[in-house]
């Protein structure tokens, strides 16, 4: 099921490891941050991220930057 992504705010009725608190979830796709199963191509590392707001791929290990998934 496809769901439009808007900016608004919404309340996750689960709790926060057992804290009590409602999880708060942003459904904003600037803020999205993903973890991408490609091996960096500067160190090596096995997990890269992206970042929606810049669309730039990085790396969890190294300061590698790149507009590429793969370079």
């Amino acid at each position: 099921m496809l769901r439009e992504v808007t900016s608004e705010r919404l309340t996750d009725t689960a709790t926060d490891g057992g804290s009590g608190q409602n999880l708060v979830v942003v459904d904003d796709p600037a803020g999205l941050v993903l973890a991408i199963d490609a091996d960096c191509p500067a160190c090596g590392g096995p997990e890269r991220t992206f970042t929606a707001a810049t669309g730039l791929y990085g790396c969890t290990r190294c300061t590698h930057v790149s507009p590429e998934r793969d370079h």
